[in-house]
């Protein structure tokens, strides 16, 4: 008598395959980065190729571009951050000269930091959890304006390896010991410092953190002394290189005027305006936060994961205490404090039902709120662009090109010369950024404008308060020589921007 087979249901296929994927992640770190790159692609992909997606890295991609052609940052070109990102871009622009390029690259750098993320999170909870902590903080990337290539995208990885090096490596210096993970772990956190002056105080707080273990140990005080004063050293060796070069070149000064002078010198927002820009932050983590302090709360650590469970949550409140130190807040510079949130949300995702409702309600809301995924804007944004592209390019036959507004990348798509090292449109027309340079903006405007550009791309309005009365006179007084204007609408982040194109200027 044959036997009698029983066919599956559906449910139970479901609940195999299910059980299928999961050991194949547990087994798999290639299979988990696979599901991280998948999930990076398909929530940053409909803005590749799109140059005006935000203004900061079209900026960070046009001093890369200048670098190559022989521009020495801080003299020819001009900003107030840290070399290692310029450098990076010009790296990246040797490989291949298209916005593309760089995106990709950011979105590298994305997927390493969740992937940190996720094997951070693996100490404290499951496979599972930490991948889906891994996705939301490339969700929230995108909600706090690192949908592409701006600067926190890069050196928050380094902070997230320097922090996985740090917890990897507990137990070594519970016992007084370092090793060569640990010295390249606070290596990347120095390098991360080089991109950004503010990833100092996470740098600081690593370095305290790895100095109590060791006093903790109990070792030899000459043992601890050596040891704090190699991985202090490594730190401080990108910024210390960084120094020593432009002193060597003779241009200290005008590195020193950039990295700390200009940031002492310009207007901030008054101290109730930061206030409110603290707590609208504090506000838009309000998930991420939650779930994290859930995760807190009802972790069941054994004492092996404590520590390591004890210097996230500190990690948060330092990344925390630092973005309110700022002199100014943007929502970008919540981005560091997104690691350790993730890391302790893993284990409120754990919690099945609830813990996945709670991840997947971070995600929509986080994607809607990053508009990389609205797909109608960012269609019309890949059409308009071009064009205005090339009605600049027709008509400015010299490359005499001005750029009054945020879209600064025309001067890489049109092969223009930015006129001066004022690059970057702010600092010509923001009355905060008035005498923070060390370059007299008045001057530099006014030998702009007697060169006579023949075109000038105005954005429509301006976005600056307060503005810098003497340039924006300037500049409207040379508008009215431009015999042609042209009106534009592309798209940002944000939405659409007008801009007013003025062409055959000089002539009147």
């Amino acid at each position: 008598m044959p036997l009698a087979v029983t066919p599956l249901s559906a449910d139970n296929s479901r609940v195999r395959l299910r059980d299928r994927a999961v050991a194949l992640l547990e087994r798999s770190w290639l299979a988990q980065l696979l599901v991280l790159a998948v999930f990076a692609l398909i929530a940053r992909g409909a803005t590749f190729g799109e140059w005006n997606f935000d203004t900061d890295e079209q900026f960070y991609a046009l001093v890369g571009r200048r670098m190559l052609q022989g521009a020495t940052l801080y003299v020819d070109i001009w900003d107030r951050k840290p070399p290692a990102l310029y450098l990076t871009y010009a790296a990246i622009a040797l490989v291949s000269p298209s916005v593309l390029a760089f995106q990709l690259a950011a979105t590298l750098s994305a997927i390493a930091g969740s992937f940190g993320i996720a094997r951070l999170a693996q100490r404290v909870s499951g496979t599972v959890p930490s991948l889906m902590a891994g996705i939301a903080y490339l969700a929230l990337l995108g909600r706090f304006g690192g949908a592409s290539g701006q600067a926190p995208v890069w050196y928050t990885t380094l902070m997230i390896l320097a922090a996985w090096a740090i917890v990897s490596r507990l137990d070594l210096l519970r016992r007084g010991h370092i090793d060569a993970v640990l010295v390249c772990g606070m290596a990347a956190a120095g390098l991360a410092v080089a991109f950004k002056q503010s990833a100092a105080i996470e740098c600081g707080f690593f370095g305290l953190f790895v100095t109590a273990q060791l006093i903790a140990s109990r070792a030899a005080l000459s043992r601890i002394v050596s040891r704090v004063v190699l991985l202090a050293t490594v730190a401080v060796l990108p910024m210390a290189v960084t120094f020593a070069w432009y002193w060597q070149i003779g241009h200290l000064p005008e590195l020193w005027e950039a990295l700390v002078r200009s940031n002492l010198a310009r207007f901030y927002e008054t101290p109730w305006g930061r206030f409110v820009r603290f707590l609208a932050i504090i506000g838009s983590l309000g998930m991420p936060l939650a779930f994290a302090v859930l995760g807190w709360i009802t972790l069941d650590a054994p004492d092996r994961k404590r520590p390591m469970v004890v210097f996230m949550a500190l990690w948060a409140g330092v990344a925390v205490l630092a973005v309110a130190s700022f002199p100014n807040i943007y929502l970008h510079y919540a981005i560091p404090i997104l690691p350790p949130l993730c890391v302790l949300s893993a284990v409120f995702f754990d919690r099945r039902s609830i813990g996945t409702l709670g991840f997947a309600a971070l995600v929509i809301v986080a994607i809607i709120y990053g508009h990389t995924l609205d797909l109608p804007t960012r269609l019309r944004a890949h059409h308009a662009a071009p064009e205005l592209v090339a009605y600049v390019e027709a008509h400015t036959p010299d490359r005499k090109l001005l750029v009054w507004g945020l879209p600064n990348y025309l001067y890489v798509l049109t092969g223009a010369t930015p006129p001066g090292p004022l690059a970057f449109p702010p600092h010509l027309y923001e009355g905060a950024e008035s005498g923070a340079s060390g370059i007299n903006e008045v001057a530099e405007m006014r030998r702009i404008i007697a060169d006579r550009p023949q075109t000038v791309v105005v954005q429509d309005p301006i976005l600056a308060w307060p503005i810098n009365e003497a340039n924006v006179a300037m500049m409207k007084a040379y508008l009215t020589t431009c015999r042609h204007k042209a009106r534009f609408t592309i798209y940002d982040h944000m939405g659409g921007q007008g801009q007013i194109v003025y062409t055959r200027c000089g002539t009147a």
